[in-house]
């Protein structure tokens, strides 16, 4: 063979090598990932470009031995993007549980029958861990019955009333050097305020001027999350939370009549989860994906945690000013 050939077959070699080395790096290492808006603001910004560490909740192996990553079907076809179509069974190596406040990334469960890795992808904070009981009232958030320190940077919304509204605006411009975004309803305003920073107003506004915090129905619950490695026992209180659990996630069927879940026709006192499940917030308590909104997250939705912040781009801003150079490579406490 020509020293010509040789050299253009070492270079094909390297290059496959490489290749190679990279998607088992994506798959089981780490992988970049770009937060999105009004999820877990002000921990990390939208913009960040965050490395999920992979294997820090076990590696879970693909459900495809071949698959374009973010298209369901070919580009310009109605060909599927994936081999083989239906998913693979779910496995994971190394299985370790996520801790109480870890910053993790994972699949929005949509409940479609395709691979884990093709559904949206989330960032967002455990606050629940297997076996809590969780309870919200408004603002408070209690774990086993004890009520949680919230992080300072959770965003909330607050309604300022238009007859109070200057004064709240001169107040945020003398702390701040400038006034929050707001956002007009009718006679109010709407505001996004984090904890450190509602904090601060309460020390400079009297009662009655202050921001109210604006209480929805999905920020009052009462969960009880099953336990992982030993058999959760069924009661009246959480048989409709596990019988939704068990359908969605575990690899049988069973039948709620009234409080009482039946399996193959046979009354259930207890049952053993194959898989733990979690309780996660987004620290922006207005957003929409998180388990306010599609309940329990099971272990086998998981991506891993989030790391190392590579770089920031503020998408507000242009050219070199919307480089956020302060966080760049950046590994802080979430």
């Amino acid at each position: 063979m020509s020293r010509i050939g040789s050299t253009i077959l070492y270079l094909l070699a390297v290059i496959a090598i490489a290749l190679l080395l990279t998607v088992v790096c994506r798959i089981c290492f780490v992988e970049m990932y770009t937060v999105a808006p009004q999820q877990m603001e002000n921990a990390l910004l939208a913009g960040d470009r965050v490395l999920v560490e992979k294997w820090h909740y076990g590696v879970r192996l693909p459900q495809s031995y071949v698959s374009l990553p973010y298209v369901d079907t070919l580009p310009g076809t109605d060909l599927p993007a994936r081999w083989p179509q239906q998913p693979l069974p779910y496995k994971r190596l190394g299985m370790a549980l996520v801790q109480r406040n870890d910053v993790i990334v994972y699949n929005y469960p949509t409940g479609e029958c395709k691979p884990l890795a093709h559904y949206p992808t989330v960032v967002a904070r455990c606050v629940g861990l297997p076996g809590d009981t969780i309870t919200a009232d408004g603002a408070m958030l209690y774990i086993n019955g004890e009520p949680t320190v919230q992080s300072p940077v959770v965003t909330e919304g607050y309604l300022v009333p238009d007859s109070v509204l200057s004064v709240v605006e001169e107040t945020m411009c003398a702390l701040w050097g400038k006034a929050l975004p707001r956002q007009s309803l009718g006679s109010q305003s709407l505001f996004y305020i984090d904890r450190y920073h509602y904090s601060e107003l309460s020390e400079h506004l009297p009662a009655d001027k202050l921001p109210r915090l604006i209480s929805l129905a999905q920020d009052n619950y009462y969960i009880e999350l099953p336990p992982y490695g030993s058999d959760a026992i069924i009661t009246p209180h959480n048989a409709a939370l596990y019988a939704q659990i068990i359908n969605l996630y575990e690899p049988c069927k069973v039948e709620l009549c009234g409080d009482v879940l039946y399996r193959g026709g046979h009354k259930m006192d207890s049952y053993r989860f194959t898989q733990p499940y979690y309780w996660v917030l987004c620290d922006n308590r207005t957003a929409m994906t998180d388990s306010r909104h599609f309940g329990v997250l099971p272990h086998s939705h998981i991506i891993g945690r989030c790391g190392m912040i590579v770089f920031s781009i503020d998408a507000a801003q242009s050219g070199f000013d919307s480089w956020r150079i302060d966080r760049f490579f950046q590994y802080r406490k979430l």
